[in-house]
């Protein structure tokens, strides 16, 4: 048994997941046929103003204990920002804690092909709020056409495109990024990280591809 006011560890299996993927959390150590709450923390704000983000907690899932003091959490991956959240159980034995990380994903688009002028939507979730992940870099045909941020949706992304182009495919690339530094020569900030694989600074973030058929016909709306 876990001495009172021991810190112990929960551990996530797997570790990381896209959101609502299921995941399970174990700990040891708690008082045998008494029930707990598993609480996970997440930041609530955005990066627009000085301390306009907060840390905040809520119960995600509940257990009892087993005649060893085991415990099991079982939930899904919460529509939540991307990154590391922390969890923790309170008991009379102390404060349990571990950590849960959620992988950016992107959902399939709404619209596949179309003529000129096609709307469709890009959707991605689980984008994190850090500096080195709170910007997505959006490139289609290989220009660079601007960034979205995930912090004040809860890593929530949607982009609404519209297609251009000749008859044919068209590539929308979507790369991580920094969003802001102290550097200014060279100016590595808010413009796409080719190079995301090799030498991003922070997280170990993916970049996404979509393929939109441009088809021929009048343009939407002549």
């Amino acid at each position: 048994m876990i001495p009172l006011g021991l810190r112990a560890l929960l551990v996530a299996a797997a570790a990381f997941s896209g959101i609502g993927e299921a995941a399970v959390v174990r700990g040891a150590g708690f008082d045998a046929g008494k029930s707990y709450r598993l609480n996970w923390n997440t930041i609530v704000g955005n990066r627009m103003t000085a301390g306009a983000w907060e840390e905040r907690a809520h119960v995600i899932a509940e257990s009892k204990a087993d005649a060893q003091g085991r415990a099991e959490f079982r939930f899904n991956a919460p529509d939540d920002l991307g990154g590391s959240h922390t969890l923790s159980v309170e008991s009379t034995r102390g404060r349990q804690t571990g950590h849960f990380w959620i992988k950016p994903t992107a959902l399939p688009l709404d619209v596949g092909r179309g003529p000129v002028g096609t709307t469709f939507r890009i959707h991605l979730k689980g984008v994190g709020w850090s500096e080195t992940a709170n910007i997505v870099h959006v490139v289609y045909d290989n220009s660079y056409i601007g960034y979205a941020c995930a912090f004040n949706s809860q890593g929530d992304v949607e982009l609404i495109m519209q297609a251009t182009g000749e008859p044919g495919w068209h590539y929308i690339d979507l790369y991580p990024g920094i969003y802001k530094g102290s550097e200014t020569r060279p100016n590595n900030f808010r413009i796409p990280q080719l190079t995301y694989a090799a030498d991003h600074p922070g997280e170990d973030l993916p970049a996404f591809r979509y393929a939109f058929e441009v088809t021929n016909g009048p343009a939407v709306g002549q």
